[in-house]
């Protein structure tokens, strides 16, 4: 079935010189239509249709307390991560509009919305840094930024929310206390001075600026080749 899909499919599309896929994806409802094709089908067809050359880049600058940040992942990033996690290269940089105070080789640091920010910030570091899979990193700083005791971002949020995604919070912990939390939030603060933001969230959509009201919307206009999600929302919304 797949293989009969994929050779249908491929006379829709026009390749240039340069190996561009001309978006022609408004076809894929045709061909659904025509031989009844059923959700796993299209899941296979567009896994294979689905290259690098369709991924779409996704940097998000923020601070873990700050309320718009907080607003802004449960409402429009977490949903999106969810649905399009596969089809997005995602980069995340907790670090906001904090300092970086260094002296004597000792690393402090002035977050905005005081020290326990800072700690929340290396938590959410140190996730990254100990997830090999990146949705797994976003979706677990995603659920520290919003757990509902306090300000979140806490040893509390990583223990819950560790537990809800049976995963371990012991390493991130650990080393958001220690020199390793220290060295990855400068990191965050060169990488987050290089976008040279004046606010959080600062989000970058194929390197294109996006205000966030409505995220998913946002990166599904960048796709050549619309993903399932994206087909969803706009046969719904549009």
């Amino acid at each position: 079935m797949s293989n009969l899909i994929l050779l249908i499919l491929s006379s829709f599309f026009i390749i240039t010189e340069a190996y561009t896929v001309i978006d022609v994806s408004n076809v894929l409802d045709d061909i659904e239509n025509e031989i009844n094709l059923s959700e796993n089908d299209l899941y296979l067809l567009t896994e294979k249709l689905y290259g690098d050359d369709n991924m779409v880049d996704v940097k998000l600058y923020y601070e873990c307390h700050c309320p718009d940040c907080k607003r802004f992942d449960k409402n429009e990033f977490g949903p999106a991560v969810e649905k399009l996690s596969r089809y997005l290269n995602i980069e995340t940089y907790p670090y906001g509009n904090a300092q970086t105070i260094e002296n004597n080789g000792m690393l402090k640091f002035k977050c905005q919305h005081g020290p326990a920010e800072c700690y929340g910030n290396k938590l959410h570091a140190c996730a990254i840094d100990y997830f090999q899979n990146t949705t797994t990193a976003v979706l677990f700083n995603i659920c520290m930024m919003g757990y509902d005791e306090g300000l979140g971002s806490n040893d509390l949020a990583a223990d819950r929310c560790a537990l809800s995604m049976s995963v371990q919070s012991k390493y991130i912990k650990a080393c958001a206390r220690g020199e390793r939390g220290s060295e990855l939030l400068k990191y965050y603060g060169e990488e987050s001075k290089k976008a040279n933001f004046s606010y959080v969230p600062y989000i970058l959509i194929n390197g294109q600026l996006s205000d966030g009201t409505n995220f998913l919307r946002d990166v599904c206009a960048q796709f050549h080749v619309l993903p399932p999600p994206c087909r969803t929302y706009f046969n719904k919304y549009v």
